[in-house]
């Protein structure tokens, strides 16, 4: 009896602590690098220079502001304003002062955007997951965004892991569609998260 409630509180600590891991953006902290590689190139790291949770912008949600720098010569850190409210994550518009979707972070979710520009974008989610990363455990979601042109003839595909922890995705893959052969896509690039580092190191 004694294993068996032994077992069951490492699980439940476990998946308590997924779920921590989980929520937004609770995985990033000022000073933070992420080191992404592309076809094997190490790329120029994403600097995290701010991150404040908590904040209390979007009724009945769960937000974050991140102040990152995807460029060593960028100028000020790009402002992102996130909120999450029943597994939909909603980003603020400055244009249209006004908080837009920005796409679902549940299991088996869909979502379509409205034309923008003449395409119209599908989010498809699959299986949670998690992954390691410089010795953390990035919890993950299996993504697939297809951009389609107004007619409904696909353009693009990404197939990416979305780390919510992180706010950003931690690997996938840009795909085309085969002009000669019609539901075959052909791979274009990749990239994967290799490293991540702290103000410390």
């Amino acid at each position: 009896m004694r294993l068996v409630a032994l077992v069951a509180l490492l699980v439940m600590g476990g998946l308590l602590g997924a779920r921590e891991n989980a929520r937004l953006a609770s995985q990033l902290e000022a000073g933070m690098q992420l080191l992404y590689e592309s076809e094997g190139e190490r790329q120029p790291p994403w600097s995290i220079d701010s991150v404040t949770l908590g904040a209390p912008w979007r009724e009945r949600s769960e937000c974050a502001v991140v102040h990152v720098r995807r460029r060593p010569d960028q100028g000020p850190a790009e402002e992102n304003r996130l909120c999450l409210a029943n597994d939909t994550l909603y980003g603020w518009d400055t244009k249209a002062s006004d908080w837009i979707v920005l796409r679902p972070v549940g299991p088996r979710m869909s979502w379509t955007s409205g034309p923008a520009g003449g395409a119209v974008v599908r989010y498809e989610t699959g299986e949670a997951a998690a992954e390691t990363i410089s010795g953390r455990v990035i919890p993950t979601l299996q993504t697939t965004v297809t951009t389609a042109d107004s007619t409904g003839r696909p353009k693009r595909r990404l197939r990416e892991r979305y780390a919510l922890s992180l706010a950003t995705a931690t690997g996938g893959v840009f795909e085309k569609p085969d002009s000669s052969r019609a539901g075959i896509w052909l791979r274009q690039r990749s990239f994967e998260l290799r490293e991540i580092r702290t103000g410390a190191r």
